[in-house]
C-alpha cells in the first residue's frame, strides 16, 4: 500500500514538474496552479506512505530509499512554502524536477533496511534525524536557487535575455533567498552534529567516530560557515556563494549516501 501511494506521488510531482517547465515557455495562469495542486496531492500522499513505514519501524527511516525519499518530501514542503510567499511559479520548473530527482532513486531501491542497535533507539533519535533530513533540504533548495542565479546571471553578462531573465525573479532576491536557506540549514546542521555526537556516544562511548559520513558532514559545515562569514565580513554576493553552497551540498549526499549500506536495485 505504501509502495502505490508513493508512486501515485511520484507521478504527481512529475505532472507538476512538466507543468512548471511548461509554464517558463508559455505563461498561462491555470498552469502552476494545477502543478502546485498536484504537488500538494502528491506531498499528502508521499507523507502518508513515508510515515506508515516509519511507524511500523518504531519512528526511524532505515534505508537510503527511505532516506532520500525524505529529503524529496521535506524539500517540497520548502517549495510550497516558497510557493505561497514569493508566488513566483518559476521556483517550481527548478525544484519540482530535482525532488523526483531525489525520489525516483529511492523507489528503485529495494525494501531492505539497515536496523539500528537497541541503544540507539532513543525518544529523541527521530528528532534528531528529522532534523538532519530538514537541513539537507534546505540546502537542496539553496543549490536550485543558487543555480537558477548563475544561469540568470548568465544571460545578463551575455546579454541573452530569453524566456529566464523574463521569467525568474531579480537577482537580489535569488541572492537573498540562497543566504536565508543557508542560514537555516546551518543552524539544522549544527544541531544535527551536536546531537550526533551526543548518541555516537551513548553508543560507542567517543563522541566522534572519523568515518567518511562525518568527515563529509564536518567539511560541509564549514564550507556553509565559510560562505556565511564572507557574506557578513567580506561582502561575498552572487556566483561564488552559489558554487560553495552547491559543493557543501554535494557533499552532504555523499554523507547521506554512505549513512546506509549498499542497497540493491528492485527486480
Amino acid at each position: 500500500m505504501s509502495r502505490s501511494l508513493l508512486s501515485i506521488a511520484c507521478h504527481a510531482y512529475g505532472l507538476a514538474a512538466i507543468l512548471y517547465l511548461v509554464h517558463l515557455i508559455r505563461q498561462w495562469r491555470p498552469l502552476p496552479i494545477l502543478g502546485q495542486a498536484l504537488v500538494v496531492g502528491g506531498v499528502v500522499l508521499h507523507a502518508i506512505a513515508l510515515g506508515n513505514e516509519v511507524v511500523t519501524q518504531g519512528g526511524l527511516p532505515s534505508g537510503l530509499g527511505q532516506g532520500l525519499s525524505a529529503v524529496s518530501l521535506l524539500l517540497l514542503v520548502i517549495f510550497l512554502a516558497l510557493d505561497v510567499h514569493y508566488r513566483n511559479p518559476v521556483l517550481g520548473a527548478f525544484l519540482t524536477p530535482f525532488a523526483l530527482a531525489v525520489l525516483v532513486p529511492g523507489l528503485l531501491l529495494s525494501g531492505d533496511t539497515a536496523v539500528l542497535p537497541a541503544d540507539a533507539r532513543r525518544p529523541l533519535l527521530p528528532l534528531h534525524i528529522t532534523i538532519a533530513f530538514l537541513g539537507v533540504a534546505a540546502f537542496a533548495v539553496a543549490s536550485a536557487v543558487g543555480l537558477m542565479y548563475v544561469l540568470m546571471e548568465r544571460q545578463m553578462k551575455g546579454k541573452r535575455f530569453g524566456l529566464l531573465f523574463a521569467r525568474m525573479p531579480a537577482l537580489e532576491v535569488l541572492d537573498e533567498l540562497s543566504r536565508r536557506l543557508v542560514l537555516a540549514g546551518f543552524i539544522l546542521l549544527s544541531v544535527t552534529l551536536v546531537t550526533g555526537a551526543f548518541f555516537s556516544s551513548d553508543r560507542k562511548g567517543v563522541f566522534w567516530v572519523w568515518e567518511p559520513k562525518e568527515i563529509a558532514t564536518l567539511v560541509a559545515w564549514h564550507i556553509f560557515a565559510a560562505v556565511l562569514g564572507a557574506r557578513l565580513w567580506v561582502g561575498w554576493r552572487g556566483r561564488r556563494p552559489a558554487f560553495a553552497t552547491m559543493a557543501g551540498f554535494a557533499l552532504l549526499l555523499v554523507s547521506l549516501v554512505t549513512s546506509y549500506p549498499a542497497s540493491r536495485l528492485l527486480p
